[in-house]
């Protein structure tokens, strides 16, 4: 595949938005092998309604199989449950780039009017939404009440509608082909929930695609199966992931004094004496060479305690691993547990001879991992390697800055991110 809390306020205003084709007729479903899979107690076909009834505090998700797309335009109408035991537990929605029962994106509504955006890989749904749960006004509550939800797929970009009104809009990670749309449903723990859904329509999103390309979505990542530029001592392997950091995408956290993007540069204000960092919730690797280039912008009064890097082996904001240089030209990598940093690091504090020292010279710093095992480059020399203790499945990866502890701070600024297929 090509490969995950925001403020939302951008995302939940309402926007002009159009219905699903009221001329479209909706999608028939099939059951058996080559349409929506066989029925069971947790899925049935009755009068031109998919029923889903998953069991007890479980997720039961349909999707047909002889369709398989790659943008599409899709849109479903919903009924909740006519009696609910919990109405915050239980859930219902599209789901969407699927690539299996464990490698998936799922746009959900509950009774009680929240929606959220989740990612599943590897059977895991993983720590970070796309976007939270939130409460969204546009949602109608309360037994039998009907809501259409929309999900427009036009390349990496997501647009989330629901009853005409948009609530998130967000590019993502798409597999690398052809992948499926379907139905997802969840029970709440004490007792069966039954979603109906109907009208299910699926279309092109070319009529669309003026819509998606408004000034309110994130323009700054660009993901394909395109060749890598050798450029910044960077891999040249097939191209996951590139930040542009054009403007603020709330994939790399919420908006804030610390860290502003623009000019094609990431800079990092910390405050004196502290480190910040962000990592992009929207795209997650297994192997991958990645690497970026860093700038300290000022001269800083304690080289020692200045430094800035890549985040790797992303779990959260309390759980990963930083590669960071200084300007002294010294160089680290420490591991990151529960927001402490380990006693022993992979690397120490080493002076590295390939590190441009003093304020403005730029550094590339670039992390190739395979399993367990990573490697450290430094402006096109090796610097270290190490086998470290990688998440389970699929991880994010990130950037931090810190500031020695002086009156006027230090400021970084990170460029050129890359994250390509390792070779």
């Amino acid at each position: 595949m090509r490969f995950a809390p925001f403020a939302l306020a951008a995302y939940l205003l309402a926007t002009p938005v159009w219905a699903c084709d009221p001329a479209a007729a909706p999608e028939p479903f099939q059951t058996g092998e080559a349409g929506w899979g066989d029925a069971d107690p947790q899925f049935r076909i009755e009068n031109n309604a998919a029923i889903l009834a998953p069991e007890v505090g479980t997720q039961t998700a349909r999707w047909n199989a002889g369709k398989s797309l790659t943008d599409a335009d899709v849109c479903v109408t919903i009924e909740m449950p006519d009696t609910t035991a919990d109405a915050s537990r239980g859930y219902a929605g599209l789901l969407f780039w699927g690539v299996d029962k464990d490698n998936f994106y799922q746009a959900v509504i509950s009774r009680n009017g929240m929606v959220t955006v989740a990612r599943k890989v590897g059977g895991r749904i993983l720590n970070a939404p796309l976007v939270h749960w939130t409460p969204s006004s546009a949602i109608k509550t309360g037994a039998d009440a009907t809501n259409n939800l929309r999900i427009t797929v036009d390349g990496e970009n997501v647009a989330v509608r629901i009853n005409d009104t948009e609530v998130a809009r967000f590019r993502g990670q798409a597999p690398e082909g052809a992948s499926h749309i379907g139905l997802i449903a969840s029970s709440a723990p004490a007792a069966v929930d039954t979603w109906r859904f109907t009208e299910f329509k699926l279309g092109s999103p070319a009529a669309a695609a003026a819509a998606m390309a408004t000034p309110s979505s994130p323009a700054e990542e660009t993901t394909g199966a395109v060749p890598a530029v050798a450029e910044n001592n960077c891999g040249t392997g097939r191209l996951f992931f590139e930040g542009k950091f054009t403007d603020h995408d709330p994939m790399w956290g919420a908006k804030d004094g610390e860290v502003t993007f623009s000019g094609g540069e990431a800079e990092f204000n910390p405050n004196p004496g502290t480190s910040t960092l962000r990592w992009n919730r929207a795209f997650v690797f297994s192997d991958m060479d990645a690497c970026l280039t860093v700038r300290p912008a000022n001269n800083t009064a304690n080289p020692t305690a200045s430094y800035a890097g890549l985040l790797f082996w992303v779990q959260d904001s309390r759980n990963y691993y930083q590669a960071v240089i200084a300007p002294n030209g010294y160089f680290t990598v420490a591991r990151i547990v529960d927001g402490k940093v380990v006693a022993k690091r992979p690397v120490a504090w080493t002076k590295v001879p390939a590190v441009k020292t003093g304020s403005k010279e730029r550094n590339a710093l670039r992390v190739t991992i395979k399993g367990s095992e990573a490697e450290i480059a430094i402006n096109g020399k090796p610097a270290a390697t190490f086998h470290g203790d990688p998440p389970v499945g699929a991880s994010y990866i990130g950037m931090l800055a810190a500031s020695a502890d002086t009156k006027k701070g230090d400021t970084w600024t990170i460029s050129d991110l890359k994250v390509t297929a390792p070779q």
